[in-house]
């Protein structure tokens, strides 16, 4: 999977003005993403300020800035965690595959990123908003690759299509559009629009099934 500089994990980021060592310092920066992302989830980039993260953390404002240097470096420290995630899903869905048959693997595939969607709403909040430095834009888009490269490894296995370049500008194409769908489906309800979720679903099994009847399958794919 790939690891931008600075988007991963509690210290996330070399814009971090101080990386946390010891476990009590760990701790302090985990619980401020947390109250980062609480603030987020409930009014939205604009209601997060370094004074109120502050208070809603219980930590002096000093207490912030020793370890992000602005409010930038906390959200970037933030999204860098939720991008953690979408790593870890689709790697998890990777091995699934690998194991199970699925019957509906689009269907499974939207579910299952929607139910992140729905577990992290500070998330949802930050990039509706596309409230991103150059340098966690970036990691976004690394992340999208990532997570295309998952479902080409994903289709190969449960459809047993040919493993090639065509398919992973496939996989690449079905991911800028879920993402974009994704998003407008959180816009329009907290818990995700179920009518946009099904209309994207429908989409791409159309979209899949026209790879299929233009594509060869792995005749070595059992």
């Amino acid at each position: 999977m790939h690891e931008p500089d600075g988007a991963r994990g509690e210290g996330a980021g070399t814009r971090l003005r101080r990386q946390p060592r010891q476990q009590r310092s760990r701790a302090r920066v985990r619980h401020i993403l947390e109250a980062a992302d609480a603030i987020l989830s409930a009014g939205g980039f604009e209601a997060l300020t370094v004074r109120r993260l502050a208070r809603s953390a219980g930590v002096p404002v000093g207490s912030i800035y020793q370890f992000f240097p602005d409010k930038s470096a906390v959200v970037d420290a933030l999204a860098g965690t939720y991008i953690g995630q979408f790593d870890a899903a689709i790697e998890q869905l990777v091995a699934r595959s690998d194991r199970e048959q699925w019957p509906d693997p689009v269907g499974t595939l939207v579910d299952a990123f929607a139910g992140l969607y729905r577990a992290n709403p500070g998330y949802v909040a930050l990039w509706s908003g596309r409230h991103l430095s150059p340098e966690l834009a970036r990691a976004d888009e690394a992340n999208n690759a990532a997570i295309a490269d998952g479902v080409r490894r994903i289709l190969v296995r449960q459809v047993h299509l040919a493993d090639d370049e065509d398919l992973a500008r496939a996989a690449r194409i079905a991911v800028v559009v879920a993402d974009a769908l994704l998003q407008y489906a959180f816009r329009e309800g907290a818990s995700g629009d179920d009518a946009v979720l099904d209309e994207l679903k429908a989409l791409l099994r159309l979209y899949l099934a026209q790879i299929v009847a233009r594509r060869p399958t792995d005749a070595a794919t059992p």
